[in-house]
């Protein structure tokens, strides 16, 4: 299915500015130092790369590629386009966010959403789901711990932020999560690790006024073969690389993304401000 890729954009945009944000350094005056030593700078910058300063609509996106891992042999598969659209808000003990993420898995070759993927480990065509989370509600300290809104049975996680690098006009933070997630009946743990690099000009995030700015994402993700797959107890598992954009603009979206959801989640493309609202408004 073919959509108007510009009516798309608007239908997101209808939904957005209600609660567009003044665009990065759109105030100017005296510049603010970036400060990613200590923990309120670190903070402050993490953040505006991250999310946002301010309560506004966040759009962020990623498009990478996945490939099997077995033994020392990595096979190309498929890929992936997702959409992430949050919120932030400063709390007493750091910033509480909220957000929700759609993603589609995408033949690697016309770029169009898949319904079925034939497995060349197993040479079977699997029924190919949405992937993603529903809205949810997470915060950072201010010592950048990551807290979510509600605890999940069976799952560890280990989260950390590394230290900024800054060189010249350039700004690096990468951010790392690893979580086992163990299922009732299950043989063992699904385990998924994910990596994202973080790029900012420094002179966008001392720009005075300044509540967000756009961070070009490097990702690379490690997880155990997903279950949609049908792979068992088959040696070996899943990586992808790819990039993505953080405080991206509405037209930066990927086109597949756009197309996929037009066609099967066109409320999203409506209004992605109406989706996080229920969680948004919980104020526990």
């Amino acid at each position: 299915m073919t959509i108007d890729r510009r009516t798309a954009l608007a239908g997101i945009g209808l939904g957005a500015g209600l609660l567009a944000a003044p665009a990065a350094g759109a105030r100017r005056g005296t510049s603010v130092p970036l400060d990613p030593q200590s923990a309120a700078g670190r903070l402050r910058t993490f953040i505006m790369m991250r999310g946002a300063l301010d309560e506004g609509l966040i759009t962020s996106w990623v498009s990478a590629r996945y490939y099997g891992v077995v033994e020392d042999r990595m096979d190309p598969l498929f890929a992936v386009v997702s959409a992430v659209f949050s919120r932030y808000r400063p709390v007493a003990d750091g910033f509480e966010a909220v957000n929700f993420e759609l993603a589609w898995f995408t033949d690697p070759v016309t770029g169009k959403a898949m319904e079925t993927f034939r497995n060349p480990y197993t040479n079977q065509d699997c029924k190919v789901p949405a992937g993603g989370l529903p809205p949810s509600k997470f915060r950072f300290g201010k010592d950048l711990s990551f807290h979510l809104g509600r605890d999940v049975p069976g799952l560890q996680m280990e989260h950390d932020v590394l230290p900024a690098e800054a060189r010249g006009d350039d700004v690096w933070i990468t951010e790392r999560v690893r979580t086992a997630m163990t299922f009732p009946g299950a043989a063992r743990p699904f385990r998924y690790s994910e990596s994202n690099t973080f790029h900012a000009r420094k002179s966008d995030l001392e720009r005075r006024g300044a509540t967000r700015v756009t961070s070009e994402v490097s990702y690379t993700n490690v997880c155990s073969w997903r279950p949609w797959l049908g792979m068992g107890d088959h040696p070996g598992h899943l990586t992808a690389t790819g990039i993505g954009r953080q405080n991206a603009t509405m037209d930066s979206l990927p086109p597949a993304w756009l197309e996929a959801t037009a066609a099967k989640r066109p409320e999203v493309l409506k209004d992605p401000v109406a989706i996080l609202a229920p969680v948004w408004d919980a104020r526990t």
